[in-house]
């Protein structure tokens, strides 16, 4: 753990967990989808375990976002708060351009339901969002519940336009593979930035909590945690590549 050890290793645990949870659900997806198994993904179980891994995961990195910025003030002190606010203005463009490039290749492989605003560009726009939250503490809960709420009623109708998808406002009909739109997700990660400064108050663990990295699936969950980034990026051409290797799907049906 010495090359980590300015990591939490419970977080990453439970970041590599969520992700750990998506893979399954997307590889479950991907078989339904080329009629490969019939798998009930509309409701049930699995349903449920595809939700609760994209909130674990937007929850997780809410907390582990106030955490460096925590840190990033005690290291910066005295310095001005535009260089910190640079950091995430940069992640923010990085995440979204390969939230785009996703987009991309789904509308070129399954227009029908091609990304239009999936986890990545969610995870790209909350990064410059979420900057004036962080140095809020319980008031998080008060604007976490605002975006949660509302964007829960904006699910129970349409509109007649579509340029307001990326913050929840869909229209009629709209199907698409990833969708993460500002309301509610939004909500989900200043609920994780509260329980980070409570929880990580200037960036230290407020709570003793035993190591078990001995755990040999802790230590997988771990190390899927701290990679969960380019894991994700790549999960969907690996579970596709080792469909067409298998002989169970061919390139006829992507193209």
């Amino acid at each position: 753990m010495a090359r980590y050890a300015d990591r939490f290793w419970e977080i990453d645990c439970l970041r590599g967990f969520a992700v750990l949870l998506m893979l399954l659900y997307h590889f479950l997806y991907d078989l339904d989808f080329f009629e490969l198994a019939e798998i009930q993904l509309r409701s049930g179980l699995i349903l449920y375990a595809g939700r609760f891994s994209a909130f674990l995961f937007i929850l997780i990195s809410g907390t582990a976002l106030s955490i460096s910025h925590s840190r990033a003030l005690n290291k910066e002190f005295g310095r001005k708060r535009t260089e910190n606010f640079c950091k995430y203005l940069r992640r923010g463009i990085k995440l979204y351009l390969m939230g785009l490039l996703l987009t991309v290749i789904t509308w070129i492989f399954l227009p029908e339901e091609y990304i239009v605003f999936g986890i990545l560009q969610f995870f790209g726009v909350s990064a410059v969002l979420v900057y004036p939250f962080l140095r809020y503490g319980r008031e998080n809960l008060y604007f976490s519940l605002f975006f949660i709420l509302s964007g829960l009623y904006l699910r129970t109708i349409t509109f007649g336009f579509s340029s307001l998808l990326w913050l929840g406002f869909t229209p009629e009909n709209f199907r698409t593979l990833d969708y993460f739109p500002i309301f509610p997700w939004f909500g989900v990660l200043l609920a994780g930035v509260f329980l980070g400064n409570f929880l990580y108050a200037g960036g230290k663990r407020q709570f003793e909590i035993p190591y078990t990295g001995k755990n040999l699936l802790f230590r997988l969950s771990s190390r899927v945690g701290q990679h969960s980034l380019v894991i994700y990026f790549i999960h969907q051409p690996v579970f596709l590549g080792f469909l067409f290797l298998s002989g169970l799907i061919n390139l006829n049906i992507l193209l």
